[in-house]
């Protein structure tokens, strides 16, 4: 294998100007995809194409806690699928979770309400919902609105395909757009989602997927605006509900998923079993979503917090993914084990004494705490 080279003289001056947490995120980001090119698994032009987007991240205020994310997300892909393409499209459509979100960005796909048909194609058009909900409800959706993050894409698909014309290369963004659509991988999202679904006819049509994959993937997204609140809870205790309602929506849901195009079915399970990677949590994501959804108030808080989340996870990729907890547990476990997380009976359990990652939990606590009261101000 060749040497990795390092990033461009220009590159590394922006990112010196970052934040030191965005510049650990995006040098150990950068670091993974040049070893990818010295395996010859992505070239240059597709390497600087993703530098530069995690590099204005940073330049535009991105939560730099997501970083590890995005990584584990494009690694994954790629080493599995072996597709720059499809592995970009999930780290790009996890890029812009920050609170509060702008207000004018624009949501590709729209949502849209079952019960009145309204069409919501802002944020601001989101406004019954608080901030921290509109991230979680609209951030895909922003992600491929946002003009910016589309020419990134388009530019990735010509650096991949240099065979395509520009309809060819619309297609494929609009593809990247189509399989990135992740709420119903979540309870925690399909909660808040009650009622919306997503407009998709334009976007599958401009993706080139027939009238009939239009109408089964409608149909799958009308059925996740079915999911009822109450029965989220369970889930964040690790127990699928047992309702006759749940039983039936479930078996509506993995019936209608089926149908979904192949790369969809893929990014909402491995969207799963990248959440407790190593970058994932070394940048601190879990940490900075339970201080600001889950009322953590100390770093000693963190690891149980993380372990009822792990839970959740295992429910949600037995109920949603129809995929045994094992899968989950193997996937994770070494990785979760500094943190503080063990395994018990198939549960995640907090394990006694201080985590090897005490240190870092208290920093990404206290970054977390700071982002959390500046977003209140």
């Amino acid at each position: 294998m060749a040497k990795p080279q390092p990033m461009a003289a220009a590159a590394q001056q922006r990112l010196r100007a970052l934040s030191n947490a965005h510049q650990e995120g995006v040098q150990r980001f950068s670091e993974h995809l040049r070893e990818f090119r010295a395996r010859g698994m992505m070239n240059d032009a597709q390497v600087e194409v993703i530098e530069e987007h995690l590099i204005r991240l940073g330049e535009r205020g991105r939560n730099p806690a997501n970083t590890g994310n995005l990584e584990d997300l494009f690694a994954y892909t790629l080493e599995d699928t072996k597709d720059v393409i499809r592995a970009f499209a999930q780290a790009l459509a996890d890029s812009v979770k920050v609170v509060p979100m702008d207000p004018e960005a624009k949501l590709n796909p729209p949502l849209r309400s079952v019960e009145t048909g309204e069409v919501f194609s802002r944020v601001a058009d989101l406004a019954q919902y608080n901030p921290g909900d509109q991230m979680l409800i609209a951030h895909t959706m922003v992600a491929f609105g946002d003009e910016e993050m589309l020419a990134s894409s388009g530019a990735l698909v010509r650096a991949s395909r240099p065979d395509l014309d520009e309809a060819g290369v619309e297609r494929e963004v609009a593809k990247m757009a189509v399989q990135s659509q992740h709420g119903p991988s979540s309870t925690f999202i399909l909660a808040r989602m009650h009622g919306l679904t997503l407009e998709l006819a334009p976007l599958y049509r401009s993706a080139g997927y027939d009238e009939a994959q239009i109408a089964d993937a409608q149909r799958f997204y009308d059925i996740c605006a079915a999911f009822a609140p109450e029965w989220a809870p369970p889930f964040l205790d690790g127990v699928i509900p047992e309702t006759q309602a749940f039983r039936h929506w479930r078996a509506n849901y993995l019936e209608s998923r089926a149908k979904l195009p192949m790369e969809l079915i893929y990014q909402l399970s491995s969207d799963t079993l990248t959440n407790f990677l190593a970058g994932t949590l070394e940048s601190g994501k879990w940490t900075d979503a339970s201080v600001y959804f889950g009322q953590v108030d100390s770093p000693d808080a963190v690891p149980p917090a993380l372990a009822r989340i792990v839970n959740q996870y295992i429910a949600e990729h037995i109920a949603l993914h129809d995929r045994p907890a094992e899968e989950l547990v193997t996937a994770v476990s070494a990785t979760l084990a500094p943190w503080g997380v063990g395994f018990e009976d198939g549960r995640a359990v907090p394990m006694g004494g201080a985590p090897t990652k005490s240190p870092l939990i208290r920093n990404q606590f206290e970054a977390a705490r700071a982002r959390k009261h500046s977003t209140a101000k």
